[in-house]
């Protein structure tokens, strides 16, 4: 497939967040949980077909990569995360200005079928559950041959976000 029309991480991450509200937050919690049980079990849930200006249509699938979730995962969990992470997207694309766009640092060889081609939003939902912190980000990955783009729910080390001061003293309590 050509790509005639390149969406911005912006334009991405503000369809990814009226996604996760409209499919997550503001569902049915029956619906919902049968989303976080496909994720879960590491498929792939389909939120939408995007109709584009040119006529076509491009799929929004949704993922999830929870190696890096502190604890135990479960709806409960999962839920807040997605809500703190739409919460901080929304705040971050508020101003208007470019988010920043990483690629994770994990070797292409250890990375899930298909997330060679990740690309994470520079916004982090944080939230804590019995103690334990946890940091979720946005990935995106548009597939290269077919008009799909998978958002991802990716958990993340939260110790990387610790300010220095924080870092210091937590090391030395």
């Amino acid at each position: 497939m050509k790509k005639d029309k390149v969406l911005e991480a912006n334009q991405l991450a503000t369809i990814a967040a009226n996604l996760l509200n409209n499919g997550i937050l503001e569902t049915d919690r029956t619906t919902a949980k049968r989303i976080f049980r496909e994720l879960e079990g590491s498929r792939k849930v389909t939120l939408t077909h995007l109709k584009m200006e040119d006529g076509g249509t491009v799929r929004m699938d949704l993922a999830m990569d929870a190696r890096s979730f502190n604890g135990s995962l479960n709806f409960s969990a999962w839920r807040d995360g997605v809500l703190a992470l739409v919460a901080r997207l929304s705040d971050d694309l508020r101003p208007g200005n470019p988010l920043p766009v990483f690629k994770p640092l994990d070797n292409e060889e250890q990375m899930p079928d298909g997330e060679s081609d990740l690309n994470l939003i520079g916004s982090v939902g944080g939230t804590n559950h019995d103690g334990m912190v946890n940091a979720i980000m946005l990935g995106i990955a548009p597939d290269p041959e077919r008009p799909i783009v998978t958002f991802s729910l990716v958990y993340v080390d939260p110790d990387q976000f610790l300010s220095a001061d924080a870092a210091s003293s937590s090391s030395s309590s």
